[in-house]
């Protein structure tokens, strides 16, 4: 008999599943998004009214591996239907909040483990799902590894990619002239004179929010920052979804005593310039959503000069990595120094509609 089991109920009870997950992230390599604070926020707000099962992974009795799957129906292109399960997630009709560096929630050194007997147990236990999704995974090789020996049964596919870009804030000095060292003589001279510029109106100052109250100010003048740089390019930003900015405001709400929420403001005297909404774990500043003031001068940089405020305060603060987290916007390559793939991975069993949808897309885009 196998020393691994794996079990799976509907949750119900979520002070009894806190304890436990709590227990499980203190001896696991997670992401912010894979710890409780998010998760549970997620549950309460977004997935305990669709059902969603817990898969908890056991060596003899001790859990090493939990994990969050929610039903949902899928209709493609109108004309192909799924039943499907989304890992840590369910990102349609609007319930997509945006998780990153996703996982399933495993032991040390039992990752491999984890992710092979879950797997098995969602194939045999959920015949009637179609589809399994793993989003957002910062590696594809413990799915690989875990669906190798059932490729006659099952297609493995990659559904998306992403670069996520960071920067590790070991740099030498602490201000922001040392940061501003670490990047490209041309970038570098155009944040200084943003930074004169702005300061001929009254010196720059960084302020964090000290209290609950004071960081969904800042919230607040984020949002309307945010909307209208996205309103003059002429598309939605994050807060069009309500459901988005309900499921933050929440969070800050929750989690800022626990000192793992950031919220920045960066101003002079005469006007704000920008916010910055970050997440602060285990080392690592998150950044999450921004919102800088519109320049009709392209001299001014608002957004650059309020991310090198944001790098130096952080480092100061004993950050060990800036994430400017995923998206290959310019900005991102231009201010971090290294970087780590997102990968979006299906799992999905051998049938007939799916051979026809693959055939279908493939004549579509040869015709292109």
């Amino acid at each position: 008999m196998s020393a691994y089991h794996v079990e799976s109920e509907t949750i119900t009870d979520l002070v009894t599943l806190k304890n436990t997950w709590l227990g499980l992230q203190q001896n696991a390599d997670c992401s912010f998004f894979q710890s409780w604070s998010w998760m549970g926020n997620w549950l309460q707000q977004i997935a305990m009214p669709l059902s969603p099962q817990l898969l908890s992974v056991y060596k003899a009795e001790q859990v090493i591996g939990l994990g969050v799957f929610v039903p949902a129906s899928i209709h493609r292109h109108k004309v192909f239907f799924s039943r499907a399960m989304f890992l840590n997630e369910i990102p349609v009709k609007g319930n997509n909040m945006v998780i990153e560096y996703n996982g399933l929630l495993a032991a040390r050194h039992h990752e491999a483990a984890v992710y092979r007997y879950a797997l098995e147990f969602l194939l045999q236990h959920y015949p009637t799902m179609d589809e399994f999704f793993f989003g957002a995974l910062s590696s594809k090789e413990n799915i690989s590894n875990a669906t190798s020996p059932l490729r006659e049964k099952l297609k493995l596919y990659i559904q998306e990619t992403s670069v996520c870009r960071s920067l590790t804030l070991d740099y030498p000095g602490d201000d922001i002239n040392a940061y501003l060292a670490t990047i490209s003589k041309n970038r570098r001279l155009q944040i200084k004179r943003s930074l004169r510029l702005y300061e001929q109106k009254g010196a720059l100052q960084i302020e964090a929010a000290q209290t609950v109250e004071q960081a969904l100010t800042f919230m607040d003048g984020l949002k309307i920052l945010h909307s209208q740089r996205w309103k003059k390019s002429g598309k939605a930003g994050s807060f069009a979804n309500e459901k988005w900015e309900q499921f933050h405001r929440v969070l800050i709400s929750h989690c800022f005593h626990r000192g793992q929420i950031q919220l920045l403001k960066i101003s002079n005297p005469d006007t704000e310039v920008g916010y910055l909404y970050n997440f602060l774990w285990r080392g690592r500043v998150y950044v999450l959503q921004t919102g800088f003031v519109v320049e009709l001068d392209k001299r001014l940089m608002p957004g650059y000069v309020c991310h090198a405020l944001a790098i130096a305060y952080n480092k100061n603060l004993g950050m060990a990595v800036y994430d400017l987290m995923h998206g290959d916007s310019l900005y991102k390559k231009l201010l971090c120094n290294q970087t780590e793939m997102l990968y979006w991975l299906v799992v999905q069993r051998k049938k007939l509609r799916f051979l026809l949808e693959d055939t279908a897309r493939t004549v579509l885009h040869t015709c292109r």
